[in-house]
């Protein structure tokens, strides 16, 4: 693309935009990566060739897709890279989806449903190169994830899901009782599968590092700086924030599962929950040798999932469906710290100083979605709990799609944008479902 329409973009500082009531003074990423390194504002009118909206994975991950080929990007974002569930979730960097590759390749068709499976599973080896090729210390590892079932009926379904990833040549082992409660340092699972290139980052670290590389290439990354308006203006856009706006002729969304009404019907596709966290202090080197021995990322078979690691520092961090706020209370961590308990005892004496919560973005398929807007207009988002890996293969998605005008095929297919019916009343009905849930797993 020509650079005719870029400028250099002057930078007026401001410092981090955390603020009260956002729960990031009690998260262990926050806590345990480098501040936020100085921003600007976006002040004034500028131009750029590419406007991203939203400095999360998928933001970040298109504006560099764009730099590497030559396009003069502009990111902005209300809050900060990283501030939403790009610094908030566990980290795991998982490459399958939650359907199993015949149910894709079923509803999308062979060549479709084939070009987003190998997507998918070239989205770890997508993450960890990021991270060597603009070389952002975030505490990655490439260890695997083990999925673990409670139950036969749960063996039997996760026996299943292994063999059908295997079959379409993911790196999928299965896991007899021996097996997992040897990789995970519990007896509480039947048995299970191990996906062995999937990893784990510090997911704040990995955000911000991402932005670095994003500005030390040419972005313009602006701050706290929320978009109030969009419209189109003669056959371009024009961004605008309570202090300044953006001209390009294309524009990418990346807010996710804090999306706002800024486009009609782009909130009301995804339904928001929380997903909260609690983590321990750096265990003792023997206790710490008793968990996750081998270090993989670990997840269970619920329908309201639990999934539980170590850090760098040999942390125990634990995670599960929260209440609907970002900073959730010391009640609201019981549940997790019990089941942290139950599932290795050794706990039982244990402190967990650090809990956190932030939105995850799902939508009624369970599978990330893709739109077209308005012809110069793209977004993806509704990730389900599997963007660190999937965000970054999205990236170059968005990027291509930002080029192409919609001329050639994209490897993840385009869908018509779909708000759910009563979206309004989507928090009383994800309660309901919770406790119905909930209730299932306690019977399981």
């Amino acid at each position: 693309m020509s650079d005719s329409h870029s400028i250099a973009i002057r930078q007026s500082v401001q410092t981090s935009v955390e603020r009260p009531g956002d729960g990031l003074d009690r998260s262990l990423w926050a806590r345990t990566a480098a501040p936020a390194p100085a921003l600007p504002v976006l002040r004034g009118s500028h131009r750029a060739e590419v406007v991203v909206v939203g400095a999360g994975y998928t933001g970040l991950a298109t504006a560099l897709a764009l730099i590497e080929r030559g396009v003069q990007v502009a990111i902005v974002d209300a809050r900060e890279p990283g501030f939403g569930a790009s610094g908030r979730n566990g980290g795991q960097v998982i490459p399958v989806f939650k359907h199993e590759p015949q149910a894709i390749m079923a509803r999308f068709g062979e060549e479709a449903g084939r070009d987003m499976i190998d997507m998918v599973m070239r989205s770890a080896d997508d993450v960890f190169a990021l991270i060597d090729k603009y070389g952002i210390a975030c505490d990655a590892e490439r260890t695997g994830w083990i999925q673990g079932a409670r139950n036969a009926a749960g063996g039997q379904v996760l026996h299943r899901r292994c063999l059908a990833w295997r079959k379409v040549g993911a790196d999928a082992q299965l896991l007899d009782a021996d097996e997992i409660a040897q990789l995970s340092g519990t007896t509480h699972f039947r048995s299970g599968w191990l996906l062995g290139n999937a990893g784990s980052v510090n997911p704040l670290k990995y955000a911000r590092g991402l932005a670095s590389a994003a500005v030390g290439r040419g972005a313009s990354l602006f701050v706290g700086s929320p978009v109030v308006r969009l419209e189109s203006v003669d056959g371009a856009w024009r961004v605008a924030t309570p202090e300044g706006e953006l001209h390009a002729r294309r524009v990418v969304l990346a807010t996710n599962g804090y999306s706002t009404r800024l486009w009609p019907g782009l909130r009301e596709s995804i339904v928001p929950l929380y997903s909260m966290q609690i983590a321990t202090d750096p265990l003792p080197a023997a206790l710490g040798a008793s968990i996750l021995p081998r270090r993989q990322t670990m997840t269970d078979d619920r329908h309201l999932v639990h999934y539980f690691r170590r850090d760098a520092a040999g942390r125990f961090v634990i995670g599960a469906r929260g209440p609907f706020r970002p900073d959730p209370s010391a009640h609201d961590a019981r549940r997790l710290i019990a089941m942290a308990r139950r599932l290795y005892p050794q706990l039982d004496e244990v402190a967990f100083p650090f809990r956190w919560a932030g939105r995850v973005a799902m939508t009624p398929d369970f599978m990330p979605h893709l739109h077209r807007l308005a012809p110069g207009l793209t977004t993806a988002l509704g990730f389900n709990g599997r963007g660190v890996a999937m965000t970054a293969a999205m990236g170059r998605v968005l990027a291509q799609a930002c080029l192409d005008d919609g001329d050639r095929r994209l490897p993840y297919p385009v869908s018509a944008l779909h708000p759910i019916p009563l979206h309004r009343l989507h928090r009383a009905g994800v309660q309901m479902m919770m406790s119905y849930y909930r209730l299932r797993d306690r019977l399981a």
